[in-house]
């Protein structure tokens, strides 16, 4: 039961993880089309500290559940980064990103499955 209840926990740190990673490169994008210098390098340092907290949230979690498991659900980031490109720079979501970002959700859950399921 113990197992199962920190796979659980992993599994929600890794999706703290995976945020934190797609909005550190929402911010390196912004930074990379920022106009001022002070901007691009805010920005851009605030993409590093996001994306440095992503790294800290992953290995935090992996002291909870399976590497196996919580690594390629790190791809999480890649559905995000779709919604966000979506949201805040006006990027189009095709047919090919939405079969894509499910095969990405639909692996995920998978994964996900399999580690709340713990040892049976």
């Amino acid at each position: 039961m113990e197992t199962k209840k920190n796979m659980k926990l992993a599994m929600i740190i890794i999706l703290v993880a995976a945020t934190m990673s797609s909005l550190g490169q929402l911010a390196w994008k912004f930074g990379a089309d920022a106009t001022t210098t002070n901007l691009k390098y805010g920005l851009f340092i605030l993409g590093f500290v996001l994306a440095g907290l992503g790294m800290v949230f992953l290995m935090i979690a992996f002291r909870f559940g399976e590497v196996s498991i919580l690594q390629p659900m790190m791809s999480i980031g890649f559905a995000l980064s779709i919604v966000f490109g979506f949201l805040f720079l006006d990027e189009p979501i095709t047919t090919t990103k939405i079969i894509g970002t499910f095969f990405i959700i639909a692996g995920s859950a998978l994964l996900g499955y399999e580690g709340g399921r713990g040892d049976e």
